[in-house]
């Protein structure tokens, strides 16, 4: 059965949008490849610049603490210098001196173990530092890297034949529904015409009849008027 022009034509069309629609597809992954690219890129560069400034911080820091050990320990030394020769000009000898001197070693000592303890706990929160900015960097990239959906080419096929098999399944029932009543028009053009024949034959039929009686009416008027035409003999 053919299939009438307005249907083949929804289905051209049909066919048409399946093809756009598998281009679209194409053209949206290779925007979004494109995009994924230029943001890693980006990513990538904030996260040297990020480590560039941590590494900065931690070479200022360790060379701002490294002078003030340094001057720490040349101001130790000092006093303990001037201690001596204030204690030999004094004539100032023996325990006096030495415990003076010995203070200002413990003090320097002292100091010097807080720069260092500072120092490690400045490197523990820069190495903390290090390894949530490495994360941080890993989370990024995992989120703008996400898998590009490609073109669903079995899935706009698949809809694509379906929705053109129901236009042609649809035509084709339309195009039954139109036999179906050409012949049934026809059908009831048959029965009308046998009807009309019917009624033909009884009007006849009728009228046979209605002579059949009017010739029998005549006969017996005409059997009467015989009767009464005949004499009657008298005795």
């Amino acid at each position: 059965m053919c299939v009438a022009l307005p249907i083949a034509a929804q289905m051209a069309l049909t066919i048409g949008s399946g093809v756009a629609s598998l281009a679209s597809q194409a053209q949206a992954a290779k925007a979004q490849a494109r995009a994924q690219r230029q943001a890693s890129l980006n990513e990538m560069k904030r996260q040297q610049h990020a480590m560039s400034s941590e590494r900065l911080a931690q070479s200022q820091q360790e060379t701002s603490s490294a002078l003030e050990a340094s001057k720490a320990n040349r101001e130790a030394e000092e006093a303990m210098a001037t201690t001596r020769v204030a204690g030999a000009e004094g004539g100032v000898e023996g325990n006096a001196v030495g415990l003076a001197i010995a203070d200002f070693a413990q003090k320097n000592a002292a100091y010097q173990t807080a720069l260092m303890l500072q120092e490690r706990m400045n490197n523990a929160s820069r190495i903390m530092a290090f390894e949530g900015g490495g994360l941080q960097y890993q989370q990024n990239m995992m989120r703008i890297n996400k898998p590009i959906q490609g073109p669903d080419v079995l899935g706009t096929l698949l809809g694509t034949a379906q929705t053109a098999m129901g236009q042609y399944q649809a035509g084709e029932m339309q195009a039954l529904q139109r036999a179906n009543l050409t012949r049934e028009n026809q059908l009831f053009g048959s029965r009308l015409a046998v009807a009309r024949q019917g009624t033909a034959n009884a009007a006849a039929t009728l009228q046979l009849i209605h002579a059949q009686r009017r010739g029998a009416e005549a006969q017996a008027g005409l059997f009467d008027a015989q009767r009464l035409a005949i004499p009657t003999n008298t005795r």
